[in-house]
């Protein structure tokens, strides 16, 4: 009897229950599957690069940092399994000197791939280290980047000439970088300024050896990290969404390869260990 009472009860209980939770659950399906099949917000507005990937978020310039450009680009990144398509999504800015400049890379691998944790430069580094702003977590690298290298030389008035003997022209480089999507997306924002006078060979001497500074020459790089950390912010992806202009395909302002190399390294997702 306590059987029969017992199965007879759980029907009416399952039905009151569905009655009042399953509209919820329709309509929480229904959120899960708009916000999967809405398109992925990538671009420009005003002056800010947005993305909706996730963690989704607007970086915004500060003040005094002019947009010199901004586009789309597919580089090749030599990978284990030879040359690679990636998009990358850029924008560049700088201050009414040129010397201060600041650049966004918005990357994203093609299925099937994803960004190495690895994300260290070709360079030597010093003050490798976290660095959290709004909901962006970065890991941060200080180095010395040949103007050869430089991506958006075209943008900018030509380095000074240096004698034979003093190398090529440098610039002194912070950089931020943030993997996310699980590794499909990168964004990466870099901050540069021309090595500081002064005390500049000393600077130079520590940072390619891979050595922190001494003396003055510590101070030196603190402040300019500092100028870095100033010359942008991380903000919060407004809850409506943002109005953007999509990154339009155009290469004529950056050099593509250049691109490829600042964006990194990425890998095959079936080259993660075995869990068997």
């Amino acid at each position: 009897m306590f059987r029969l009472h017992l199965f007879g009860r759980r029907p009416a209980r399952a039905a009151v229950w569905s009655s009042r939770f399953f509209p919820l659950l329709l309509v929480a399906a229904a959120v899960l599957l708009a916000t999967a099949c809405a398109p992925l917000t990538r671009g420009l507005s005003g002056k800010d690069v947005v993305s909706s990937s996730r963690p989704p978020v607007l970086v915004r310039p500060a003040a005094g940092f002019d947009l010199l450009g901004s586009g789309a680009a597919s580089p090749l990144l030599d990978t284990e399994l030879g040359l690679r398509h990636a998009d990358v999504g850029w924008a560049f800015y700088a201050d009414v000197t040129r010397e201060r400049q600041l650049a966004v890379l918005l990357s994203e691998v093609p299925a099937g791939w994803q960004w190495e944790l690895d994300v260290s430069s070709p360079w030597r580094e010093v003050r490798r280290d976290a660095y959290a702003t709004g909901p962006a977590r970065f890991i941060g690298a200080t180095f010395l980047m040949p103007a050869s290298a430089d991506p958006f030389a075209l943008m900018l008035p030509a380095p000074p000439g240096l004698h034979a003997d003093e190398g090529e022209w440098r610039w002194l480089v912070r950089r931020y970088t943030q993997l996310s999507d699980f590794r499909a997306v990168k964004l990466v924002v870099e901050y540069r300024e021309p090595i500081p006078a002064g005390v500049g060979e000393q600077l130079t001497d520590a940072l390619d050896a891979g050595q922190q500074p001494a003396g003055q020459a510590a101070a030196l790089l603190g402040e300019f990290e500092a100028r870095s950390r100033a010359a942008f912010a991380v903000l919060a992806y407004p809850e409506g969404g943002a109005t953007a202009e999509r990154f339009a395909s155009d290469s004529s302002k950056v050099q593509v390869r250049n691109l490829g190399g600042m964006a990194g390294r990425m890998e095959p997702v079936n080259n993660l260990p075995s869990e068997k």
